[in-house]
């Protein structure tokens, strides 16, 4: 049933099927790692192909953003994403494609799902949806989590049971805590009707499939009347807890992480039969030993699940709402769950899944749960000041706005915006996510005068992704996130200087035309953990000795289109002088042949 040794890698999800393409795609989040971000466009366009970090080949995630920035769309909680290490000017190019959204109730936004679309190329009415339900964040963390993939094709009327995850994706930009562009709501609106008209294909054994969201209207979530429940959830209440037990007649085991057991009063946990966590071994990959700057959220349990068994029948719902008030009682908290329906002598029960040779494999019982924890009353304290200084300044209407430096190509940027004194903290700083903490601005002066000079920048590391730390003030506690902000004055050449930061070279330049006019990803030279070449990608152009010349001549004759890509990357990188370094001319003397013969052929 929920096997712990059925993996499946989150980029299994982004590949498409046989014979079909990526078209776009939705995706929903809580937080969001910006390297993990930037690895969905890269992933799509070297499909597996060994690619491992987007930051280690620039030159790919570079082409890989510019071809599906425009078709990816990730709306996340305000304030929730994560501050990337090392830096890199890639990452404003994700300005894009996150969106930030607050949820209307008061709650969190935390569902987890990517609905994606996918095409016949020699047929494009052929279309394919994919529907994935998580319970994992778009970040790096290796904690066990839990996934549902759906596929089928859009055909036919709305569907009903459909209806309220399409009322879902149609509106998500209305969430947003900033504008969003009418291309960004079409999508929306395009693929929440294609949602509406799909009849998904079930798992195995299966016979029905129901969705619910909450947290859009009035009104929680809880099972029906059942004989028997599970409870899987890292993050628990008493009173969600006493409801579901409420729901059946044996409440036979909740599955819940040491410290959630530790702050429960007893009477909660003591409604089911048996109490487990997730053995210690298997908490990690073999049992290997945790990273010393790891977190909880990490690596330990993090899969929400309720299985419960009615007739016959077996459901399994599984999804991003915890077994908490906010998530099922209030339903403040934007939630998302499946639940799948089938024969229990076909799918299994509650004894398979509690069995050692299911779920049971990885699970300890709990005897005696522990008392209520020790707590610290100034670390208390602290994360409630942290937590209301990053609500304070999620909430305020910053932006950046850029200017021409009196001297050079840099240019100036500036924070700008109101919001309150930080109750409790003792120190806050802002810096774009571009480039290094060294840059970073106390924000005193913001909170002061309504503006902050960030400081002057090459044009590649403008950017409204800025970073902001908060230290508290009753002890040694800090947290980092980063906002998405509007940004104003962006050079028009931003995005040329990026591609001449990531290029670098003439071994750089010559691999991005290889992926322009290739395919993306095959068939290129290795490269060095810096993305700079190791095979002799430079050759002998100028007799026609490398690959590039016999790419050139086969897009002109097959798909001449990929050649206006390469006069727009050659136009970027030969603006502003000299650029030999880059460029190099016997590769310009030859590229202005296929110019003019492109001229002659189009006008």
């Amino acid at each position: 049933m929920l096997s712990p040794n059925a993996r499946s890698l989150y980029t299994e999800a982004l590949t498409p099927p046989p014979g079909m393409v990526f078209d776009e795609a939705i995706g929903t989040t809580f937080s969001i790692d910006p390297a993990v971000m930037l690895s969905v466009p890269v992933h799509l366009a070297l499909l597996g192909g060994g690619q491992t970090s987007p930051i280690r080949d620039g030159i790919a995630a570079l082409e890989a953003v510019r071809r599906f920035s425009d078709h990816i769309t990730v709306y996340c909680q305000r304030g929730r994403l994560q501050v990337p290490t090392p830096p890199h000017v890639l990452y404003g190019l994700l300005e894009s494609m996150v969106i930030e959204v607050v949820a209307p109730r008061r709650g969190v936004f935390h569902p987890k799902l990517w609905l994606m679309r996918f095409t016949d190329p020699d047929d494009p009415g052929t279309v394919l949806l994919r529907f994935m339900v998580l319970s994992r964040n778009l970040t790096a963390d290796r904690s066990w989590d839990i996934a549902l993939t759906l596929e089928g094709n859009p055909t036919g009327r709305f569907r009903a049971d459909n209806r309220s995850i399409g009322e879902l994706i149609r509106r998500l930009p209305e969430m947003a805590f900033g504008a969003v562009d009418q291309t960004r709501k079409d999508q929306a609106l395009r693929l929440s009707e294609d949602f509406r008209r799909t009849k998904w294909e079930l798992p195995a054994g299966f016979e029905s499939v129901s969705f619910h969201v909450l947290g859009l209207k009035r009104g929680g979530w809880r099972p029906p009347v059942s004989s028997r429940l599970v409870v899987i959830s890292p993050f628990c209440r008493d009173s969600a807890l006493r409801q579901l037990a409420d729901t059946t007649g044996s409440a036979d085991a909740l599955v819940t992480r040491p410290e959630t057991f530790a702050d429960l009063p007893p009477q909660s946990w003591a409604r089911f039969r048996c109490c487990y966590i997730l053995d210690e071994a298997a908490e990690t990959e073999d049992g290997e030993d945790i990273d010393e700057t790891a977190t909880r959220d990490s690596y330990g349990l993090h899969a929400k699940v309720y299985v419960f068994e009615r007739g016959w029948n077996t459901h399994i719902v599984v999804g991003s709402a915890n077994a908490t008030n906010a998530a099922l009682l209030r339903a403040s908290n934007v939630e998302v769950l499946t639940e799948l329906t089938g024969k229990r002598s076909r799918v299994g029960g509650v004894d398979r899944l509690l069995s050692a040779d299911d779920l049971g494999e990885v699970l300890v019982e709990l005897q005696e749960p522990g008392g209520q924890p020790d707590t610290d009353p100034l670390q208390q304290a602290a994360e409630k000041y942290l937590e209301a200084a990053r609500n304070a300044i999620a909430g305020a209407h910053l932006r950046i706005r850029c200017a021409k430096a009196d001297e050079g190509h840099a240019w100036n940027a500036r924070l700008e915006g109101v919001f309150e004194h930080l109750e409790g903290i003792a120190g806050s700083r802002a810096w774009p996510i571009t480039v290094s903490i060294d840059h970073a601005v106390d924000l005193a002066k913001l909170m002061d005068d309504g503006h902050v000079e960030m400081g002057t920048f090459a044009p590649a590391s403008l950017t409204g992704m800025v970073a902001f730390e908060l230290r508290a003030a009753a002890c040694d506690q800090q947290i980092r996130f980063v906002l998405n902000l509007p940004v104003e004055g962006l050079p028009e050449d931003r995005d040329a200087a990026v591609l001449q930061t990531v290029v670098r070279n003439r071994d750089g330049f010559l691999r991005y035309l290889l992926l322009l006019i290739g395919d993306l990803g095959y068939g290129l030279p290795p490269t060095n953990a810096d993305g700079s070449g190791t095979g002799d990608l430079w050759g002998s152009v100028s007799t026609g000795g490398m690959p590039l010349l016999e790419e050139l001549v086969r897009a002109y004759a097959r798909e001449p289109s990929r050649l206006r890509e390469v006069q727009r990357v050659v136009q970027r990188l030969t603006v502003g002088g000299d650029t030999n370094d880059i460029v190099p001319q016997e590769f310009l003397d030859t590229w202005e042949i296929f110019e003019r013969a492109m001229e002659r052929r189009y006008g």
